[in-house]
């Protein structure tokens, strides 16, 4: 069979930033490193790091010395004010398109506006801008009027573009002035419009990618609307060799927290199969 992977997959930039930036660490350090939740949403980089002693923990407050990183999803506004008082040391790795979602946030509440995020509630990014406008903000996943004079929205950045423009135009009906700003990546942009594309071309299309991550999870829904033969994987051992009869073309994209070497090692069991 023949494999055609996106040019976009593997790790976005801010992935990338994060995952150096603690691999560095881990080389400085010898004393125990944590971060708040997952660093990135791939159970393997996740478990591969804990091995090396960053350990993921639910509750800051469990936390009394060694090193917290702020992972790139952004932490809650409390616990970065925990991690202060506490003196604990501390590395941000938060993605710089994150941190631009919470300021853009911040300046529509300062400028008397009704803040949307329009994203997962659950998700921790999201979880993260709302608790910077002290939890004031509405989270919405789907198209609803919100009856506001001044309605300002901004985007979780692993959003679908479908997903936000049906709640923007939704936010219309209701406000007398409303201000918009797209903070979807564009790296998640370009993969989810790769995703179609490669899709239409593939007999088979494989999604590679954490189970938990908002951003794979979007690309696998998209990609199949397309081609309904789509499966999201998250290593090569997930794959079954009756998804394949009779396919000739497999196309393979990784979501933005997907590394490398477990593309590759996809990539080589399907033309093995």
């Amino acid at each position: 069979m023949e494999t055609v992977k996106s040019e976009h997959s593997s790790f976005c930039f801010g992935v990338k930033r994060a995952i150096d930036r603690v691999m560095k660490e881990i080389e400085r350090k010898s004393h125990a490193i944590y971060t708040l939740g997952p660093i990135i949403h791939n159970p393997q980089i996740v478990s591969m790091l804990k091995e090396k002693g960053v350990i993921p923990v639910d509750d800051v407050t469990d936390i009394s010395d060694g090193t917290v990183v702020f992972r790139t999803h952004g932490i809650k506004k409390e616990e970065e004010e925990y991690i202060q008082k506490k003196g604990l040391e501390s590395i941000d790795v938060t993605c710089p398109f994150v941190k631009r979602v919470r300021k853009r946030a911040m300046y529509l509440k300062k400028h008397g506006y009704q803040v949307v995020i329009i994203g997962d509630k659950n998700h921790a990014e999201v979880k993260s801008v709302l608790s910077y406008l002290d939890n004031d903000g509405i989270v919405l996943q789907e198209s609803c009027r919100i009856d506001a004079r001044k309605i300002g929205a901004v985007s979780q950045t692993t959003l679908d573009r479908e997903t936000f423009t049906s709640v923007v135009t939704g936010l219309l009906d209701g406000a007398e002035e409303i201000r918009v700003y797209d903070t979807i990546c564009r790296s998640t942009q370009v993969r989810q419009q790769e995703a179609v594309k490669l899709a239409g071309l593939v007999d088979v299309m494989l999604v590679i990618g954490g189970k938990n991550s908002s951003n794979t999870t979007k690309l696998y829904k998209i990609a199949k609307k397309v081609q309904p033969k789509t499966y999201h994987i998250e290593t090569d051992k997930d794959l079954k060799s009756d998804w394949f009869r009779g396919a000739r073309k497999v196309g393979l994209i990784g979501g933005s927290s997907t590394p490398d070497f477990i593309i590759d090692l996809v990539d080589r069991r399907v033309k093995n199969l």
